[in-house]
Protein backbone atom coordinates (compact mmCIF):
# COMPACT_ATOMS: atom_id res chain seq x y z
CA UNK A 1 0.00 0.00 0.00
CA UNK A 2 3.07 2.67 0.98
CA UNK A 3 4.37 1.68 -2.19
CA UNK A 4 1.35 2.57 -4.40
CA UNK A 5 0.68 5.70 -2.50
CA UNK A 6 4.09 6.56 -3.03
CA UNK A 7 3.70 5.82 -7.36
CA UNK A 8 0.23 8.09 -6.67
CA UNK A 9 1.98 10.78 -5.42
CA UNK A 10 4.72 10.86 -7.33
CA UNK A 11 2.57 11.38 -10.67
CA UNK A 12 0.47 13.68 -9.03
CA UNK A 13 3.85 15.58 -8.63
CA UNK A 14 4.56 15.17 -11.63
CA UNK A 15 1.33 16.26 -13.45
CA UNK A 16 1.41 19.22 -11.50
CA UNK A 17 5.33 20.18 -12.32
CA UNK A 18 4.12 20.04 -16.00
CA UNK A 19 1.22 22.48 -15.62
CA UNK A 20 3.51 24.61 -14.05
CA UNK A 21 6.11 24.52 -16.81
CA UNK A 22 2.69 24.85 -19.48
CA UNK A 23 1.67 28.33 -17.00
CA UNK A 24 5.35 29.43 -17.40
CA UNK A 25 8.07 31.11 -19.57
CA UNK A 26 9.53 27.59 -20.12
CA UNK A 27 6.33 26.51 -21.83
CA UNK A 28 7.95 27.29 -25.49
CA UNK A 29 11.46 25.35 -24.65
CA UNK A 30 10.11 22.63 -22.98
CA UNK A 31 7.42 21.74 -25.83
CA UNK A 32 10.25 22.30 -28.58
CA UNK A 33 12.74 19.80 -26.88
CA UNK A 34 9.61 17.08 -26.23
CA UNK A 35 9.36 17.61 -29.79
CA UNK A 36 13.10 17.05 -30.81
CA UNK A 37 13.04 13.79 -28.72
CA UNK A 38 9.62 12.40 -30.21
CA UNK A 39 11.94 12.97 -33.61
CA UNK A 40 14.78 10.86 -32.35
CA UNK A 41 12.60 7.97 -31.40
CA UNK A 42 10.01 7.76 -34.36
CA UNK A 43 13.32 8.34 -36.61
CA UNK A 44 15.03 5.18 -35.15
CA UNK A 45 11.75 3.17 -35.55
CA UNK A 46 12.34 3.65 -39.22
CA UNK A 47 15.22 5.10 -40.26
CA UNK A 48 16.66 1.65 -41.56
CA UNK A 49 15.18 -0.11 -45.02
CA UNK A 50 14.68 -3.48 -42.98
CA UNK A 51 11.88 -1.68 -40.70
CA UNK A 52 9.10 -3.57 -40.10
CA UNK A 53 7.13 -0.78 -40.60
CA UNK A 54 8.32 -0.29 -43.88
CA UNK A 55 7.39 -2.00 -47.22
CA UNK A 56 9.91 -3.36 -49.44
CA UNK A 57 11.55 -1.10 -51.24
CA UNK A 58 10.99 -0.51 -55.07
CA UNK A 59 14.22 0.03 -56.98
CA UNK A 60 14.69 3.63 -58.37
CA UNK A 61 17.49 3.16 -61.04
CA UNK A 62 21.28 4.50 -61.38
CA UNK A 63 24.03 4.27 -61.57
CA UNK A 64 25.93 1.21 -59.54
CA UNK A 65 26.92 2.88 -55.91
CA UNK A 66 30.43 2.78 -55.09
CA UNK A 67 29.61 0.75 -51.39
CA UNK A 68 33.35 0.55 -50.32
CA UNK A 69 34.69 4.36 -51.76
CA UNK A 70 36.80 6.11 -49.14
CA UNK A 71 35.63 9.36 -47.47
CA UNK A 72 37.98 11.86 -48.57
CA UNK A 73 38.14 15.84 -46.98
CA UNK A 74 40.63 18.78 -48.14
CA UNK A 75 40.55 20.53 -44.74
CA UNK A 76 41.00 19.76 -41.16
CA UNK A 77 38.52 17.38 -39.66
CA UNK A 78 39.80 17.02 -36.29
CA UNK A 79 36.69 19.86 -35.13
CA UNK A 80 34.22 17.93 -37.94
CA UNK A 81 35.13 14.53 -36.76
CA UNK A 82 33.98 15.23 -33.11
CA UNK A 83 31.12 17.01 -33.98
CA UNK A 84 29.81 14.24 -35.82
CA UNK A 85 30.00 11.67 -33.16
CA UNK A 86 28.35 13.94 -30.75
CA UNK A 87 25.97 14.96 -33.13
CA UNK A 88 24.66 11.12 -33.80
CA UNK A 89 25.78 11.89 -37.47
CA UNK A 90 26.09 9.21 -39.83
CA UNK A 91 27.22 10.85 -43.30
CA UNK A 92 28.49 14.25 -43.55
CA UNK A 93 29.22 15.64 -47.23
CA UNK A 94 30.51 19.32 -47.94
CA UNK A 95 30.75 21.20 -51.14
CA UNK A 96 31.91 24.51 -52.41
CA UNK A 97 31.68 25.63 -55.30
CA UNK A 98 31.48 22.49 -56.99
CA UNK A 99 34.40 20.67 -54.76
CA UNK A 100 33.58 18.51 -52.46
CA UNK A 101 35.96 19.53 -49.40
CA UNK A 102 34.67 17.02 -46.73
CA UNK A 103 32.98 13.38 -47.12
CA UNK A 104 32.60 11.06 -44.47
CA UNK A 105 30.75 8.24 -43.40
CA UNK A 106 30.09 5.39 -41.02
CA UNK A 107 30.54 2.03 -41.94
CA UNK A 108 27.44 1.07 -41.05
CA UNK A 109 25.68 4.12 -43.16
CA UNK A 110 26.39 2.76 -46.80
CA UNK A 111 27.57 6.15 -48.26
CA UNK A 112 23.95 7.02 -47.00
CA UNK A 113 21.84 3.28 -48.65
CA UNK A 114 21.24 2.55 -45.13
CA UNK A 115 19.44 5.95 -43.28
CA UNK A 116 15.54 6.85 -44.79
CA UNK A 117 15.90 10.50 -45.81
CA UNK A 118 12.63 10.59 -44.85
CA UNK A 119 10.85 13.99 -45.51
CA UNK A 120 13.37 14.86 -48.26
CA UNK A 121 11.46 12.84 -50.31
CA UNK A 122 8.23 15.74 -50.15
CA UNK A 123 10.79 18.15 -51.67
CA UNK A 124 11.45 15.85 -54.97
CA UNK A 125 7.40 15.59 -55.07
CA UNK A 126 7.50 19.02 -55.35
CA UNK A 127 10.29 19.80 -57.93
CA UNK A 128 8.58 17.02 -59.49
CA UNK A 129 5.15 19.18 -59.50
CA UNK A 130 7.19 22.12 -61.14
CA UNK A 131 8.25 19.56 -64.06
CA UNK A 132 4.60 17.98 -64.64
CA UNK A 133 3.51 22.09 -65.31
CA UNK A 134 5.90 22.53 -67.47
CA UNK A 135 4.96 19.31 -69.79
CA UNK A 136 1.93 20.42 -69.70
CA UNK A 137 0.19 17.35 -67.39
CA UNK A 138 -0.75 19.85 -64.64
CA UNK A 139 -1.97 23.14 -65.46
CA UNK A 140 -0.34 25.20 -62.74
CA UNK A 141 -0.29 25.21 -59.04
CA UNK A 142 -3.66 26.91 -58.45
CA UNK A 143 -5.22 24.34 -60.05
CA UNK A 144 -8.17 22.88 -58.05
CA UNK A 145 -7.19 19.10 -57.17
CA UNK A 146 -10.25 17.63 -57.46
CA UNK A 147 -9.36 18.21 -61.43
CA UNK A 148 -6.99 15.12 -61.08
CA UNK A 149 -8.58 13.19 -57.81
CA UNK A 150 -12.34 13.86 -58.49
CA UNK A 151 -13.16 11.42 -55.98
CA UNK A 152 -12.44 14.01 -53.47
CA UNK A 153 -15.80 15.12 -51.78
CA UNK A 154 -14.99 18.81 -50.88
CA UNK A 155 -17.43 21.49 -50.43
CA UNK A 156 -18.68 23.02 -53.60
CA UNK A 157 -17.44 26.38 -52.60
CA UNK A 158 -14.23 25.28 -51.14
CA UNK A 159 -11.31 24.94 -53.53
CA UNK A 160 -8.34 23.24 -52.80
CA UNK A 161 -5.40 23.89 -54.67
CA UNK A 162 -2.43 22.12 -55.42
CA UNK A 163 -0.26 25.30 -53.44
CA UNK A 164 -2.43 24.25 -50.79
CA UNK A 165 -1.01 20.79 -50.52
CA UNK A 166 2.39 22.26 -51.34
CA UNK A 167 2.17 24.70 -48.30
CA UNK A 168 0.20 22.19 -45.74
CA UNK A 169 -2.65 24.97 -46.52
CA UNK A 170 -4.97 21.68 -47.51
CA UNK A 171 -7.13 21.72 -44.24
CA UNK A 172 -6.95 18.09 -44.42
CA UNK A 173 -7.80 15.69 -41.83
CA UNK A 174 -6.08 12.54 -41.08
CA UNK A 175 -4.62 10.34 -38.41
CA UNK A 176 -2.11 7.72 -37.80
CA UNK A 177 -4.16 4.98 -39.20
CA UNK A 178 -3.21 6.84 -42.69
CA UNK A 179 0.67 6.97 -42.24
CA UNK A 180 0.77 3.46 -41.02
CA UNK A 181 -0.87 2.23 -43.84
CA UNK A 182 1.37 4.81 -46.65
CA UNK A 183 4.66 3.85 -44.91
CA UNK A 184 3.61 0.12 -45.51
CA UNK A 185 2.82 0.74 -48.89
CA UNK A 186 -0.76 1.05 -49.09
CA UNK A 187 -2.07 4.24 -51.54
CA UNK A 188 -5.15 6.01 -49.76
CA UNK A 189 -7.27 6.07 -53.29
CA UNK A 190 -10.20 3.92 -51.83
CA UNK A 191 -10.52 6.69 -49.18
CA UNK A 192 -10.23 9.54 -51.22
CA UNK A 193 -14.47 9.69 -51.09
CA UNK A 194 -14.12 9.80 -47.44
CA UNK A 195 -11.60 12.18 -46.77
CA UNK A 196 -12.34 15.32 -44.69
CA UNK A 197 -11.32 18.85 -45.50
CA UNK A 198 -11.93 22.11 -42.76
CA UNK A 199 -13.57 25.03 -44.36
CA UNK A 200 -10.93 27.50 -43.10
CA UNK A 201 -7.74 25.98 -42.78
CA UNK A 202 -4.13 27.49 -40.87
CA UNK A 203 -0.96 26.14 -42.21
CA UNK A 204 -0.92 22.33 -40.66
CA UNK A 205 1.91 20.25 -41.61
CA UNK A 206 0.15 17.08 -42.61
CA UNK A 207 2.39 14.45 -44.47
CA UNK A 208 -0.69 13.26 -46.44
CA UNK A 209 -0.81 16.15 -48.46
CA UNK A 210 2.14 15.27 -50.26
CA UNK A 211 0.52 11.51 -50.50
CA UNK A 212 -1.89 13.79 -52.29
CA UNK A 213 0.47 15.44 -54.44
CA UNK A 214 2.15 12.06 -55.50
CA UNK A 215 -1.40 10.43 -56.71
CA UNK A 216 -2.13 13.35 -58.72
CA UNK A 217 1.50 13.19 -60.23
CA UNK A 218 1.14 9.05 -60.80
CA UNK A 219 -2.56 9.61 -62.53
CA UNK A 220 -0.50 13.15 -64.60
CA UNK A 221 1.84 10.84 -66.36
CA UNK A 222 0.12 7.30 -65.36
CA UNK A 223 3.48 6.36 -63.81
CA UNK A 224 4.09 5.14 -60.45
CA UNK A 225 6.29 7.63 -58.28
CA UNK A 226 9.38 5.68 -58.07
CA UNK A 227 9.68 5.66 -62.48
CA UNK A 228 9.16 9.57 -62.36
CA UNK A 229 11.86 10.25 -59.90
CA UNK A 230 13.76 7.94 -62.26
CA UNK A 231 13.01 9.56 -65.58
CA UNK A 232 12.66 13.03 -64.40
CA UNK A 233 15.96 13.24 -61.88
CA UNK A 234 17.76 10.34 -61.42
CA UNK A 235 18.63 8.99 -64.63
CA UNK A 236 19.04 12.80 -66.25
CA UNK A 237 21.56 13.40 -62.84
CA UNK A 238 23.67 10.09 -63.14
CA UNK A 239 22.92 9.38 -59.64
CA UNK A 240 23.45 6.33 -58.02
CA UNK A 241 20.47 3.67 -57.83
CA UNK A 242 18.40 3.81 -54.78
CA UNK A 243 15.24 2.63 -53.37
CA UNK A 244 12.24 3.45 -52.28
CA UNK A 245 8.59 2.75 -50.44
CA UNK A 246 6.17 3.50 -53.41
CA UNK A 247 2.32 4.70 -52.64
CA UNK A 248 3.93 7.06 -49.91
CA UNK A 249 4.64 10.56 -51.98
CA UNK A 250 5.77 12.09 -48.35
CA UNK A 251 8.74 9.73 -46.98
CA UNK A 252 11.07 6.77 -47.31
CA UNK A 253 14.01 7.50 -50.20
CA UNK A 254 17.01 5.76 -49.49
CA UNK A 255 19.98 7.25 -51.04
CA UNK A 256 23.86 7.63 -50.94
CA UNK A 257 25.38 11.51 -50.04
CA UNK A 258 26.57 12.08 -53.42
CA UNK A 259 22.44 11.45 -54.96
CA UNK A 260 21.01 13.89 -52.31
CA UNK A 261 23.91 16.15 -53.06
CA UNK A 262 23.15 16.81 -56.73
CA UNK A 263 19.96 17.39 -55.61
CA UNK A 264 21.12 20.50 -53.75
CA UNK A 265 23.20 21.85 -56.22
CA UNK A 266 20.24 21.79 -58.35
CA UNK A 267 18.89 24.36 -56.47
CA UNK A 268 22.53 26.49 -56.96
CA UNK A 269 22.13 25.39 -60.93
CA UNK A 270 18.90 27.10 -61.19
CA UNK A 271 17.21 23.59 -61.97
CA UNK A 272 20.11 22.87 -65.17
CA UNK A 273 22.52 20.21 -65.24
CA UNK A 274 25.25 19.97 -68.48
CA UNK A 275 22.70 22.38 -70.41
CA UNK A 276 19.62 20.27 -69.48
CA UNK A 277 16.67 22.58 -67.82
CA UNK A 278 15.80 19.29 -65.38
CA UNK A 279 12.98 21.68 -63.71
CA UNK A 280 11.88 25.29 -65.25
CA UNK A 281 14.00 28.06 -63.81
CA UNK A 282 10.91 29.65 -62.76
CA UNK A 283 9.48 26.86 -60.70
CA UNK A 284 13.18 27.11 -58.84
CA UNK A 285 12.12 30.84 -58.31
CA UNK A 286 8.65 30.18 -57.41
CA UNK A 287 10.13 27.39 -54.85
CA UNK A 288 12.32 29.63 -52.96
CA UNK A 289 10.16 32.51 -52.65
CA UNK A 290 6.42 31.80 -52.03
CA UNK A 291 7.00 31.07 -48.29
CA UNK A 292 5.70 31.52 -45.19
CA UNK A 293 6.40 31.90 -41.22
CA UNK A 294 3.85 30.32 -39.41
CA UNK A 295 3.05 31.18 -35.79
CA UNK A 296 4.32 28.00 -34.83
CA UNK A 297 5.90 25.49 -36.90
CA UNK A 298 8.71 23.42 -34.78
CA UNK A 299 11.64 22.75 -37.26
CA UNK A 300 14.51 20.33 -36.01
CA UNK A 301 17.36 22.35 -37.62
CA UNK A 302 16.57 25.66 -35.75
CA UNK A 303 15.53 23.91 -32.49
CA UNK A 304 12.48 26.27 -31.95
CA UNK A 305 8.96 26.43 -32.87
CA UNK A 306 8.87 30.38 -33.78
CA UNK A 307 10.73 32.72 -36.61
CA UNK A 308 11.00 29.44 -39.10
CA UNK A 309 9.68 29.94 -42.85
CA UNK A 310 8.57 27.43 -44.97
CA UNK A 311 7.25 26.79 -48.80
CA UNK A 312 7.28 23.76 -51.24
CA UNK A 313 9.38 21.86 -48.56
CA UNK A 314 12.19 24.51 -48.67
CA UNK A 315 13.25 25.79 -44.63
CA UNK A 316 14.50 28.83 -43.37
CA UNK A 317 15.07 30.15 -39.95
CA UNK A 318 18.69 30.00 -38.91
CA UNK A 319 18.88 33.61 -37.78
CA UNK A 320 22.49 33.17 -37.17
CA UNK A 321 22.93 32.02 -41.26
CA UNK A 322 20.73 33.41 -42.82
CA UNK A 323 21.93 33.32 -46.57
CA UNK A 324 21.10 29.34 -46.05
CA UNK A 325 17.91 27.66 -46.78
CA UNK A 326 17.49 23.93 -46.32
CA UNK A 327 15.65 20.62 -46.93
CA UNK A 328 14.54 18.69 -43.77
CA UNK A 329 13.54 15.27 -42.81
CA UNK A 330 12.83 13.55 -39.43
CA UNK A 331 16.09 12.26 -37.65
CA UNK A 332 17.82 15.74 -39.02
CA UNK A 333 18.33 14.67 -42.53
CA UNK A 334 19.30 17.89 -44.17
CA UNK A 335 20.50 19.25 -47.83
CA UNK A 336 21.69 22.81 -46.76
CA UNK A 337 22.28 25.68 -49.16
CA UNK A 338 23.72 28.49 -49.58
CA UNK A 339 23.55 30.36 -52.39
CA UNK A 340 26.50 33.09 -51.69
CA UNK A 341 29.07 30.87 -51.44
CA UNK A 342 27.64 28.07 -53.48
CA UNK A 343 27.94 25.90 -50.59
CA UNK A 344 25.80 22.27 -50.48
CA UNK A 345 25.86 20.27 -47.38
CA UNK A 346 24.72 16.94 -46.64
CA UNK A 347 24.00 15.27 -43.10
CA UNK A 348 22.25 11.91 -42.27
CA UNK A 349 22.14 10.50 -39.14
CA UNK A 350 19.84 10.61 -35.84
CA UNK A 351 18.83 12.59 -33.21
CA UNK A 352 21.75 12.42 -29.65
CA UNK A 353 19.00 12.01 -27.06
CA UNK A 354 18.60 14.67 -24.64
CA UNK A 355 20.55 12.73 -22.26
CA UNK A 356 22.94 11.08 -23.90
CA UNK A 357 26.96 11.33 -22.53
CA UNK A 358 28.76 13.92 -25.33
CA UNK A 359 25.13 15.51 -27.02
CA UNK A 360 24.77 18.50 -28.41
CA UNK A 361 21.53 18.80 -27.71
CA UNK A 362 22.52 21.84 -25.39
CA UNK A 363 23.82 23.63 -28.25
CA UNK A 364 22.02 26.99 -29.63
CA UNK A 365 20.72 24.34 -32.42
CA UNK A 366 22.04 21.31 -33.47
CA UNK A 367 24.63 22.42 -36.35
CA UNK A 368 26.01 25.16 -34.49
CA UNK A 369 29.46 23.74 -33.62
CA UNK A 370 29.63 22.49 -37.03
CA UNK A 371 29.07 25.96 -38.63
CA UNK A 372 30.50 28.30 -36.40
CA UNK A 373 33.89 26.56 -35.50
CA UNK A 374 34.46 23.92 -38.60
CA UNK A 375 33.09 26.21 -41.26
CA UNK A 376 32.59 29.51 -40.51
CA UNK A 377 35.54 30.97 -42.01
CA UNK A 378 36.52 28.36 -44.89
CA UNK A 379 32.77 29.24 -46.08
Amino acid sequence: MKFLNAIFISLCLLILGMVAIMLSPLKEPVLNELQMEANAQLNELITSPNSSRLAPLTLVKGQQPEIDAESTTNIDNTEIDEWMSKSQTEVLLIQQRGKIIYESYSKESQRGLQINGMSLVKNIVALLIGVAIDEGHIASQQSDIKQYLPELRINSDRKVSIRDLLNHRSGLVSDTTDLEKTLAGASLIQQLPTMQFRDNPSFNYNNINYHLLSLILSRAYDKPLSQLIEEKLWLPLHLEQAGIVENNGYCCLFATARSWLALGQLYLDNGNYNGQQLVPQQWIKTMLSDSERPAWFFMQNTGVSQGNSYGYHIYGGLKDYPDYYWIEGMGLQLIMINPITETVIVRLGGIPSIIRYNSNRWDKFLLEDLMSTAMEERL
